[in-house]
């Protein structure tokens, strides 16, 4: 009977290393990935990135010179001052609700399966550039391009972003579960210091698991994402922020671990000795 309780509570103790193994990074990828305010928090700052705002300039520069919408003879004379305008857009007002339009268009599309076109409604930044020029130069009016929508990169498909939301209710619950599975273990073992050993063995695991997910999440990652145009930035920036976060999370959970399988030898030795 003791051996059958036993067995029970390993079995347990094995589902509770799985679901602590899962806990941290989930719960990190709910808050800053699957939120879209979290998503937004990371990505919001991305904005005073010169290479990030040169990708929207550069677009609107598009529109305006490139597609015929001003006449040659302007285009050339006006040129060199759109140029230099788009290269102050990024310091102006109408910047920042663009790129903050594009981030929530760029989170809606991560989400949605099969690849899609990123496309950003230039409209602002084109204005506020035509407008600098048109003080600059008097009695000129520049005509407006018909559409301000640009497509700055295509979002690749990422099945394992639909596909973990579904494990994103279980989030927050993964570690309470955990650690009443890991209690229930020890109520129910025959040779509780032995299990008590082993459920702190299973948490050093857990917080192993974490703290090499966290170090390693870089090479997980697909190259058609990780380098990608205009995407690829912005993953390396969650890589990033994902492994400063969690990597200690994960190597205090390995303590934690430590210190409960040393707890259990200790009471396992003390109970021999007895």
């Amino acid at each position: 009977m003791s051996t059958a309780r036993d067995l029970f509570a390993v079995l347990l103790l094995i589902v509770s290393t799985a679901l602590a193994s899962l806990w941290l990074p989930a719960v990190w990828f709910e808050s800053h990935v699957v939120d879209q305010d979290g998503f937004l928090a990371i990505t919001q700052p991305l904005a005073d990135d010169p290479a990030f705002q040169r990708t929207l300039t550069d677009g609107a520069v598009e529109k305006i010179l490139g597609e015929g919408t001003v006449p040659g003879w302007i285009a050339d004379s006006v040129e060199p001052a759109v140029q230099d305008q788009a290269a102050r857009a990024s310091d102006s007002e109408a910047f920042t609700p663009v790129w903050d339009a594009a981030m929530v268009e760029l989170h809606g599309a991560l989400f949605t399966p099969g690849s899609s076109d990123l496309e950003v409604d230039l409209e602002p930044v084109i204005d506020s550039v035509l407008t600098s020029v048109e003080e600059q130069v008097p009695l000129l009016e520049i005509p407006r391009p018909d559409s301000a929508a640009v497509t700055v990169a295509t979002v690749p498909d990422v099945p394992l972003l639909t596909h973990a939301t579904v494990l994103d209710p279980w989030a927050q619950r993964a570690g309470p579960i955990a650690l009443g599975l890991a209690v229930l273990a020890l109520l129910i073992a025959g040779h509780r210091r032995v299990m008590l050993t082993v459920a702190g063995l299973g948490t050093m695991i857990a917080g192993l698991v974490t703290w090499a997910l966290a170090q390693r999440l870089e090479s997980l990652v697909p190259d058609r994402i990780d380098q990608a145009t205009f995407l690829g930035p912005i993953v390396r920036e969650f890589e990033q922020l994902f492994a400063t976060d969690v990597m200690p999370q994960g190597v205090i959970l390995l303590g934690v671990g430590a210190l409960v399988a040393a707890a259990g030898l200790v009471l396992v030795g003390l109970h021999r000795r007895s």
